[in-house]
């Protein structure tokens, strides 16, 4: 019975979630351009914004989905995930994107936890 609901699960995960997951990055990215007319920051928060959805997709896809499965995903393993993709984030930013962040936003580290915050929220609703 468990190998089933396991199974019922993964396939869910695949075929509805990680779609989304890239359903919401694109959202993302579109809204951003819709409001910025500046080219040169309409890159640099694309790249942004297609780094956090990689890093979100990364993390739910080799750590979270096993846990899922296992049932133990817990607030533990939230917070280790959110560390997981802020290391993905920041080691994929480049030092443009890095400095943009800081001089338009503040402390790199909050602006990227809000983006992934932000990124999942976008896809659980």
């Amino acid at each position: 019975m468990n190998e089933i609901v396991t199974s019922i699960i993964s396939i869910v995960v695949t075929t509805v979630v990680l779609p989304l997951i890239t359903l919401g990055g694109a959202k993302l990215i579109q809204y951003l351009n819709s409001k910025i007319e500046d080219e040169h920051t309409k890159r640099i928060l694309s790249s942004i914004a297609a780094s956090v959805e990689r890093a979100v997709r990364v993390v739910f896809q080799t750590y979270v989905e096993s846990l899922k499965k296992n049932g133990t995903f817990d607030k533990e393993a939230q917070k280790t995930a959110l560390v997981i993709a802020k290391q993905e984030v920041v080691r994929e930013l480049n030092i443009e994107a890095k400095e943009f962040i800081m001089n338009n936003y503040g402390d790199l580290n909050v602006f990227i936890t809000n983006q992934i915050e932000s990124t999942i929220n976008l896809l659980k609703h």
